[in-house]
């Protein structure tokens, strides 16, 4: 995938750059919980999110991703390497075929182009 312009969009939207990559991270992120499957709200539950590393999973149940999504907005900044991340062992069997993850970066991706594309 291309490199991401935020610089441009953050000029396209008169924001920083610190305030647009926060945005990016939070609407990637909070993207992936909302596209989490939900049975028992475990999987969604497990979601986490991190500065410089990632961490182990919390064992939560969390069907509306309400706590996960809390967690992503209090926890990402614009200028920090953050993570989010799933312990749990079935976690890769469902992003291999629901493709939470991949989906959300191209959506962001396919955003960002578009922004930039028509403020010009």
């Amino acid at each position: 995938m291309a490199e991401i312009p935020l610089h441009k969009l953050a000029e396209t939207l008169g924001a920083t750059l610190d305030e647009t990559a926060r945005a990016v991270k939070i609407s990637t992120f909070t993207g992936i919980i909302r596209d989490t499957r939900v049975d028992t709200g475990r999987l969604r539950g497990s979601w986490t999110t991190s500065t410089g590393r990632p961490k182990d999973s919390p064992e939560r149940l969390d069907p509306t991703g309400a706590q996960a999504e809390a967690e992503v907005v209090g926890t990402v900044k614009g200028d920090t390497v953050d993570y989010i991340s799933s312990n749990l062992p079935y976690s890769a069997i469902w992003e291999e075929r629901d493709a939470m993850i991949a989906k959300n970066v191209a959506r962001i991706d396919r955003n960002i182009r578009e922004a930039i594309k028509e403020n010009r």
